[in-house]
């Protein structure tokens, strides 16, 4: 299996071959870190044809960067290069941001892009620079990429992030590409952020049709009808293909849904000791409210009315049941009151 030609030590022997040779000197972080990356992809084969991103094309022999090549370091820095397995031109961008460098990458002609983007110091130690290669005694250049590892941590993300992107399929003797270990299906994913706000429109706590729970349906076109004949019905009448409506109309009586057994009281089927829905005071009623409470109880009658005698029953019912309250009040018709 032939050699890796990107690892580290082969990277550090080829880099000072390809600075000029009257000016063998890393400035600064990014000098280091573009120099690395013209390194790159030299032994990959691509052929420099400019360090500039709008200037003609050019030839440099053996790759060898310009005097100038850094002039505008450490701000940023351009690569244009072709290959012989490909038709298109590549730019390549080397820009500082702040304690961060970006890589930025296109192919011209297809505007295919591709971005690396690392912390400096993650990758060079910035007290090495300015760094002489040509010096006697100079330390190893290893020194101002911290380690070996740290220069195959580098490279790995630019084959992910830029080669494979910007040319898959390079065919190269000691390369081989690599897979993203951070993408697949066998990787787990990275937490989700908060679903998206949506409108919620307000909803009732219950439908209409659901003001009494547990009633029976009833037919739609009888609701009303006890405003009507708020009389009981003829007993000896057919029951109707629908229940009951009464006790929806303009009276209150013990047919009322508010006595129905969808109403949780605390007394039996869900009525309070006075009818209601359980939670009336003690008497039904408080005291002068318009309400007759619903018997038998132990409660007396009520008294009668002016001109009725005691028996009389008051209402349909008889006894203590809803008064209907259609009777005139007392001395109404007189008309000198």
């Amino acid at each position: 299996m032939p050699a890796n030609i990107l690892d580290a030590s082969a990277l550090l022997h080829a880099l000072p071959n390809v600075l000029p040779p009257e000016k063998k000197k890393l400035d600064s972080p990014q000098d280091a870190i573009a120099a690395l990356i013209h390194t790159v992809f030299t032994v990959l084969g691509f052929r420099l044809v400019s360090t500039d991103e709008s200037d003609p094309a050019q030839t440099y022999e053996s790759n060898v960067l310009p005097r100038e090549w850094n002039q505008h370091g450490p701000g940023n820095y351009a690569f244009r290069y072709k290959h012989e397995q490909s038709s298109l031109e590549f730019l390549v961008k080397v820009v500082k941001l702040g304690s961060r460098t970006l890589v930025n990458s296109i192919a011209i002609e297809t505007d295919k892009t591709a971005t690396l983007d690392i912390s400096t110091n993650d990758f060079t130690s910035p007290s090495f620079f300015p760094h002489d290669l040509s010096a006697q005694n100079s330390p190893p250049l290893v020194h101002g990429f911290i380690s070996s590892n740290r220069i195959d941590d580098f490279v790995s993300q630019l084959k992910l992030t830029t080669l494979q992107k910007l040319m898959p399929g390079l065919r190269k003797e000691g390369y081989t590409e690599q897979a993203d270990t951070n993408a697949g299906p066998s990787q787990p994913r990275g937490p989700e952020g908060p679903p998206p706000a949506r409108p919620r429109p307000q909803q009732p706590p219950y439908a209409p049709d659901d003001v009494y729970p547990g009633a029976q349906p009833r037919n739609p076109l009888e609701i009303g009808r006890r405003d009507r004949d708020p009389f009981p019905s003829n007993i000896f009448v057919p029951p109707p293909l629908f229940p009951d409506s009464s006790g929806d109309g303009m009276f209150v009586g013990p047919n009322h849904p508010i006595f129905g057994p969808g109403m949780r009281g605390r007394g039996p089927g869900g009525m309070g000791p006075w009818a209601g829905d359980g939670f009336l005071p003690p008497l039904g009623a408080p005291p002068g409210a318009r309400f007759d409470p619903v018997g038998p109880g132990p409660l007396p009658p009520p008294p009668p009315f002016p001109g009725q005698s005691p028996n009389q029953r008051r209402g349909p019912f008889g006894g203590q049941e809803p008064d209907p309250d259609d009777f005139p009040p007392p001395g109404s018709r007189d008309m000198f009151m």
